[in-house]
């Protein structure tokens, strides 16, 4: 299939990513090279002996929600979506709505909100975008403004 480059979609259009498994060892190599080391994100044992992980529902360690931003665009980038942006502008209002578990099966949702393009013909475009698991639970959601080559 041809792919549609993100600054040639209408306002309305919409474009879902294959998934993408998210692994205990992309967990341990996102914490280590962040820092985030936080037993939350890398220990069961912990999260089923907390109480306060408990009390919210928590099956066992999670995800982090930064990894998982990363990760939504990953998916726009590695199904080349995605591959004609210059620059990210803006991402607003992302919401973390339901927990993330390795193995989890993640996919990338996006709706075109805005597109325009600047007087050098570069497209700035503006996109609603939800991060789907293998229950089709939106667990992460959100909305990206970037800028791409011209159209």
């Amino acid at each position: 299939m041809a792919r549609l480059p993100i600054q040639n979609m209408k306002v309305g259009e919409k474009h879902v990513t294959p998934s993408r498994m998210v692994t205990k060892t992309d967990i341990e190599t996102f914490c280590s090279v962040t820092g985030m080391i936080h037993p939350v994100f890398l220990s069961d044992q912990y999260v089923k002996s907390d109480e306060e992980s408990q009390k919210i529902g928590l099956k066992g360690s999670v995800v982090p929600g930064q990894l998982s931003y990363a990760i939504m665009l990953g998916n726009l980038l590695r199904d080349e979506t995605l591959d004609d942006v210059i620059v990210q502008l803006g991402a607003n209002n992302i919401r973390w709505t339901a927990p993330i578990y390795p193995y989890d099966m993640l996919r990338t949702e996006i709706e075109i909100t805005g597109n325009r393009v600047t007087k050098e013909g570069r497209a700035i475009v503006d996109y609603n975008w939800q991060v789907k698991n293998q229950n089709d639970v939106v667990v992460v959601e959100g909305n990206n403004t970037c800028m791409f080559k011209k159209k």
